[in-house]
């Protein structure tokens, strides 16, 4: 997709209405949608990233699952009026299930707790046998090997690139534009963000409001207009896949984890994919896109994620089933915080600059829409879920707080990224 508009067309005409969304991910691309969709605004949106064709970010190689259950209220709620969006996107989310095993009896304690908690929280969650659970995801699971299952039937995978495509095409049909550019820094004077610094020039932004949808760059773009912490950590992650299969017969596998040893499966349709997060977190610095190196453990650390598979054996990468090539092995770069929530709203003391970062495709539809209706609410009261969700993202909740600290927690919450403990 070409841009559809130049920097110097928008310094020659500039507007207080206008909102720049930095980033065309699945979070920039659901602002787009749902600030483009908002009744009795005159809003002129426009819409920047460095490669409106391919995308860059961590939206690109995103497994997909949508887990709507979270130890967090907030990540809950905005994980099911994500699911809601999802569902009106053709093609953007399949209904297949989450299915979490445990093989220790404090697992099953937590699968039992972990079940009361999505009851409580108006989500389906039932926990079955191990031999149910086996028949769920045969390939996948040996029903010897666990001792319980929690299945929640209406989570599901979300096919991360299909719906930021839709929303793009529906908010370019709705007359948002589009600027291909690589935003490379911010400029403030006082209190207000003057201007976009791009490899194109500078955007003039003349009071205009600008959201950085920026995923795993955001905190290196705002370290020169921000003194606070914007604890956004950006971290490696081993994913790899089999080798091409024929689709399978029957309904579609469940998304599987097994919570003992953080390790995650799926089937996408012509190959399985395989997933770990029990390795020490590693922090990443990427440039261009969100792949990273290749770390010299990670293999080892895809064979033991493996180990725990009935069908392993298909996602070693060495030995004589390995073919690096087809199995195409990657490391994808995404952002961890403090809290494992998200940074989305007002930044502290810069009246025109907002975040909307360091969200999964789990929350992105629902963080998005948070956003529009707070930005369009004008002089209506704030809904009280809302401010409630508001201020939990707050990115001023960081505000005091040792940069170094931040950072060492952020690491931490790497090796339980589903918030499976409670604490």
């Amino acid at each position: 997709m070409s841009s559809t508009v130049r920097v110097p067309d928008l310094n020659d005409s500039v507007s207080p209405r206008r909102v720049f969304i930095v980033g065309g991910g699945i979070v920039g691309a659901s602002l787009a949608y749902f600030l483009s969709n908002e009744k009795n605004t005159d809003l002129e949106i426009v819409l920047i990233d460095k490669s409106l064709d391919e995308l860059l970010g961590s939206t690109g190689h995103a497994p997909g699952f949508v887990g709507q259950l979270n130890e967090s209220p907030v990540l809950t709620s905005l994980a099911k009026e994500t699911v809601s969006a999802y569902m009106k996107v053709p093609g953007g989310f399949n209904v297949v299930g989450g299915l979490e095993l445990s093989s220790t009896p404090d697992g099953v304690e937590t699968l039992h707790r972990r079940c009361d908690l999505a009851r409580s929280s108006g989500l389906s969650a039932e926990i079955i046998t191990p031999d149910r659970a086996a028949s769920l995801a045969p390939d996948f699971i040996d029903a010897k090997r666990v001792q319980a299952g929690l299945i929640f039937p209406s989570d599901g995978t979300a096919n991360a690139q299909t719906i930021t495509r839709y929303y793009i095409s529906e908010a370019r049909a709705r007359g948002v534009k589009f600027l291909e550019t690589t935003v490379t820094g911010l400029v403030s004077t006082g209190d207000q963000l003057t201007a976009l610094r791009s490899s194109h020039g500078d955007i003039q932004l003349n009071g205009s409001l600008t959201i950085l949808a920026t995923g795993i760059w955001t905190a290196s773009l705002m370290s020169d207009v921000f003194q606070n912490p914007v604890p956004i950590i950006p971290v490696a992650h081993p994913y790899t896949f089999t080798l091409p299969r024929p689709p399978r017969c029957g309904p579609a596998y469940p998304f599987v984890r097994w919570l003992d040893h953080h390790v995650y499966a799926r089937d996408h349709g012509d190959r399985d994919g395989l997933g770990s997060y029990n390795h020490p977190p590693l922090q990443a610095n990427p440039t261009r896109a969100a792949i990273g190196a290749w770390p010299s453990d990670f293999e080892q650390v895809l064979s033991e994620a493996a180990s725990y598979l009935e069908n392993g054996q298909e996602f070693l990468l060495s030995g004589p089933s390995a073919n690096l090539e087809e199995k195409r092995p990657f490391n994808g770069i995404f952002s961890v915080t403090p809290d494992n929530l998200p940074l989305a709203g007002e930044v502290p003391g810069i009246s025109n600059l907002w975040l909307c970062a360091a969200i999964w495709v789990t929350t992105a539809a629902g963080t998005a829409q948070l956003i529009s209706r707070e930005i369009c609410r004008g002089t209506k009261q704030v809904d009280p879920q809302d401010e409630v969700l508001l201020k939990a993202l707050s990115p001023s909740r960081f505000q005091g707080l040792d940069p170094s600290l931040l950072e060492t927690q952020a690491l931490r919450k790497y090796n339980d990224i589903y918030n499976r403990d409670s604490d």
